[in-house]
């Protein structure tokens, strides 16, 4: 599978008035002028972008689901109601699988992560690129130097995967006659990402306020919607890892389609395709 890298130009500066709706709607940024279903529109002083050190993605009983871990968060996993990552407990719930499987602790720009100590269960797995799986017995911790790695709890039902991403601290360069060097962001994305991409930011180009649902971009593309929801997520959490501002709201297709819009990162390139 071949990957494409696109590259666009920083704007932190930005602080155009967002709007803040309702919680079953989500807020954004000015830019989009995105609709929902009947809201109070209130101002806010800037638009909120997503923050934070890692970006986790797992399966939960709607779909793909995701969470951004800050500077020392300890987030439990496993199946039970008190865990920060949860899956597994819905429709049936695995009971092989741990209400506790252990913990991910965020310190040192890295994701530790902890085996829970009870015992009678399989190991964790950890699964990085360029590396053999590493098994995690109980009780035990591993933090691994890899930006991107996959946590894998095995239950009766199925294997339980969590996609883990660390946004690690740019280094800044030498600078120009003394001014700050241009931020350029680079991302790189698979030819199936690429197009749904496309696929979500379709309707803005034909003059519509918001971005394509789920549904909409699997019957365009011949996927199943659960596929496209997670392909979305897989690029969003490319865009947390990059450090790409991006609007912090709910809805995931509308973070992720205004952060390409914003930045300008595929126009060219999906104009050219």
């Amino acid at each position: 599978m071949t990957s494409q890298k696109l590259v666009g130009i920083g704007d932190h500066g930005r602080t155009d008035v967002a709007h803040c709706l309702p919680p079953a709607a989500a807020r954004w940024g000015a830019g989009i002028g995105l609709r929902t279903t009947p809201a109070t529109v209130l101002p806010v002083e800037s638009a909120h972008v997503v923050a934070g050190r890692a970006a986790v993605t797992f399966s939960a009983p709607h779909g793909t689901e995701s969470v951004v871990l800050h500077d020392g968060d300890v987030a439990e996993f496993g199946r039970g109601s008190g865990c920060v990552v949860r899956f597994g407990y819905a429709p049936i719930a695995d009971v092989a699988l741990p209400r506790v499987a252990g913990r991910l602790i965020v310190a040192g720009q890295r994701v530790f992560v902890e085996s829970a100590e009870s015992g009678g269960r399989r190991s964790l797995e950890i699964i990085a690129a360029g590396r053999p799986p590493v098994l995690l017995g109980i009780g035990d911790g591993f933090a691994p130097s890899e930006p991107e790695f996959r946590v894998v709890v095995h239950g009766d039902q199925r294997s339980w995967p969590m996609t883990v991403v660390v946004r690690r601290d740019l280094a800044v360069g030498d600078g120009v006659n003394g001014e700050p060097p241009t931020r350029a962001f680079e991302l790189r994305l698979t030819n199936m990402q690429r197009r749904v991409v496309g696929a979500y930011l379709e309707p803005l180009r034909h003059g519509r306020l918001e971005p394509a649902t789920h549904r909409e971009v699997a019957t365009a593309l011949s996927f199943h919607p659960n596929s496209a929801r997670e392909a979305l997520y897989d690029v969003w959490a490319k865009l947390f890892a990059a450090g790409i501002p991006m609007p912090d709201v709910a809805e995931k297709r509308v973070a992720v389609v205004e952060a390409f819009r914003l930045h300008r990162l595929l126009e060219a390139d999906l104009d050219d395709g």
